[in-house]
């Protein structure tokens, strides 16, 4: 790829862990709290519980992880971390039970959250403000065709628990890979308290829409879709097309984000997003659905590499610790939220009919486009004039060449 200039052993070595990392995490969400954790309990309430337990560790995890990885060699960290995760999710094939399953899902919250802020500091620091959004996109793009390519073999040959668990460990085990191919180190500098973070200049305005956006996800969990939607029976082949959905707009938002600047994907998404929730109430039978799934899972592209990775990266810069940034932006908010609506749906069992709650979920999507689109710029308006001038130079250039001939 033209003007990358990270090494190429390095981004193999980043985009490995970052993307084994994530694409565990997806398919632990999607498979192994149903499958293996809670499948005795044969109880809604108790795996909705379970949920909440495994995203409260995450996050309280994030925040000891963002505070050891200042203090220790981050290659030990790392090493330690991917141990731990790799004998938590052994255990799932040794044990079973209620209370087992409670335990574990701290142990693998922490298997997930403790590093995941590391490696996203990692691949900010290992790429220049040029070519974040590429890197960044491409990261994630092969995150997606991971997790894509394990879904379909495991719906559609119906994986058991050993099946599971051995891919799981599988995923893990490629992050000790990645140890072998870069030492990893994070990047030194002063250590920065939580009150600079949260008021660093822009991070505010960023944060906003992104609640905003988090909270219209929350609210996603009480639609009650029509009986014309058979949700049970298309609810694994709609996560593989949000999924693939998401694929193609993770290339388009990296290479976006770095030739037109980050405000572009972000509110490319989230308009995206409204239009697909405005949709909702359309989605009359299953395949009408799955393409609003679709568009979800292309919204969620969009901004997941614009905002998640790019512009928390832009904005921690000048500062130090950048997991820090990362933890308040990418866990703390949507996780918490997300434990928040599902204990209050799953308690109360309230529902809106789609037909209802589409405007809503419309109204507060295109409100959190304001702030993004008040919010200054994270790449520098020099770098895009200097990149557009540099093709119009290759242009003319290849003109002449061309009339020489």
């Amino acid at each position: 790829m033209k003007d990358v200039i990270i090494p190429r052993r390095k981004w193999l070595a980043v985009a490995t862990l970052y993307s084994t990392t994530l694409a565990w995490f997806y398919l632990f969400y999607a498979y192994i709290f149903d499958k293996v954790l809670f499948v005795q309990s044969n109880s809604p309430f108790l795996l909705n519980i379970g949920k909440v337990v495994f995203f409260v560790s995450v996050v309280a995890s994030g925040f000891v992880g963002s505070l050891l990885s200042e203090k220790v060699s981050s290659r030990k960290f790392l090493s330690y971390w991917i141990a731990f995760g790799i004998l938590s999710t052994a255990s799932l094939a040794f044990f079973a039970g209620t209370v087992f399953a409670f335990v574990i899902s701290i142990c693998l919250g922490a298997s997930f959250g403790l590093c995941f802020p590391l490696c996203q500091a990692i691949l900010t620091t290992s790429t220049s403000i040029e070519e974040r959004g590429r890197v960044a996109g491409i990261t994630i793009f092969f995150t997606f065709v991971l997790v894509v390519g394990i879904l379909i073999p495991t719906t559609v040959l119906n994986f058991g628990v050993l099946e599971l668990v051995l891919m799981s460990i599988g995923l893990k085990v490629a992050g000790i890979v990645a140890l072998f191919l870069d030492p990893l180190k994070r990047e030194s500098g002063r250590i920065e308290s939580w009150f600079t973070v949260l008021t660093a200049p822009n991070f505010a305005s960023y944060l906003v829409p992104w609640l905003i956006f988090q909270v219209a996800n929350g609210i996603f969990l009480f639609v009650q879709l029509p009986p014309s939607v058979d949700l049970p029976s298309i609810s694994t082949i709609g996560l593989i097309i949000e999924y693939i959905g998401t694929i193609l707009a993770a290339l388009i938002s990296g290479f976006l984000a770095d030739y037109f600047g980050r405000k572009q994907p972000i509110l490319a998404g989230l308009l995206m997003l409204g239009i697909s929730y405005a949709m909702l109430a359309l989605a009359t039978n299953s395949f009408s659905f799955l393409i609003l799934m679709l568009a979800e899972g292309v919204a969620w592209g969009l901004i997941a590499v614009s905002y998640m990775q790019v512009v928390i990266g832009d904005i921690s810069t000048n500062f130090g610790s950048k997991e820090k940034f990362y933890l308040l932006g990418g866990m703390v908010i949507p996780f918490l939220i997300k434990s928040t609506f599902s204990l209050i749906q799953e308690s109360s069992q309230f529902t809106i009919a789609a037909s209802a709650l589409s405007p809503l979920l419309s109204i507060v999507l295109f409100v959190s486009v304001v702030p993004v689109w008040r919010a200054m710029e994270t790449l520098p308006m020099a770098k895009i004039r200097e990149r557009k001038l540099r093709k119009h130079v290759e242009k003319i250039s290849k003109i002449v060449l061309e009339s020489k001939d």
